[in-house]
């Protein structure tokens, strides 16, 4: 008998789901915001083209603290909603395929198809502020470290939804949490230096700041980026695979 292959059961799990668009609603979204600051303020301020386009950056980046735990949450909970229709899980472990790889391939997935949305959807955005005149490659250093932050910051919290949801199995708390920590975050960006909720780190990544004059006018500067967020998410998302990998495994299946 020929043996079931639980990663082409993963990939076809998704042909129907319309996970593409979600995708594309969350994307409209997210660049919404962003476009307003480049045919607003973008344009407006051609001599100063650096500021330009890491304010536009810094927009993308503060609409994700809004929207973007929310859209992987959805994600993640549609994962395993996918698989609980018909019991699907409990015919997979019974035809042999063991727990530990379950739980990897479908977070591979998960990782993998929000890698493509995350960089396809900055790829846009710099083609776009390109088009624009404002070009995005005398930093190149700069931007690549601000991509590679987001990349990972998501990351993190991907990992963290996909246990609540693979773990608890309760998609409502999923979205709720989210929702909520969204919110939390966003607020937390007003009133802390560095947020300790992880939903709002998307804005830490950002290269401008604020700056209030004499004349209680604001300006704008490019100040040096962190890493931090980046290298906390590394750690954590560490913690949370082998963390709810051990959690995954114990739960019983009969």
């Amino acid at each position: 008998m020929r043996k079931l292959s639980y990663r082409k059961i993963e990939k076809l799990k998704y042909k129907h789901s319309k996970t593409g668009l979600i995708y594309f609603l969350f994307a409209i979204i997210s660049l919404f915001v962003t476009n307003v600051n480049l045919f607003y303020g973008g344009i407006k301020d051609v001599k100063n083209a650096n500021i330009v386009v890491f304010t536009s950056l810094n927009s993308f980046l503060f609409m994700q603290v809004l929207f973007l735990p929310l859209l992987i949450a959805i994600i993640t909970s549609k994962s395993v909603e996918l698989e609980e229709q018909g019991n699907m899980l409990k015919v997979v472990i019974s035809s042999g395929i063991s727990l530990n790889k379950i739980y990897d391939i479908k977070l591979f997935h998960i990782i993998k198809s929000l890698t493509i949305y995350l960089s396809l959807l900055w790829l846009f955005i710099i083609a776009e502020i390109n088009l624009l005149g404002f070009p995005c490659f005398k930093m190149p250093t700069r931007l690549l470290a601000m991509f590679l932050s987001y990349i990972l910051i998501s990351y993190f919290i991907i990992i963290f939804h996909y246990n609540i949801a693979i773990i608890k199995g309760n998609h409502l708390f999923n979205l709720a949490f989210a929702l909520l920590g969204s919110l939390l975050g966003f607020i937390s960006l007003f009133f802390m230096k560095f947020p300790i909720i992880p939903y709002s780190w998307y804005a830490l990544i950002s290269s401008v700041k604020y700056i209030r004059n004499a004349g209680g006018q604001f300006s704008l500067e490019l100040i040096d980026l962190t890493l931090l967020p980046a290298n906390i998410s590394i750690i954590l998302f560490a913690l949370f695979y082998f963390l709810g990998k051990k959690l995954f495994l114990r739960r019983q299946y009969d």
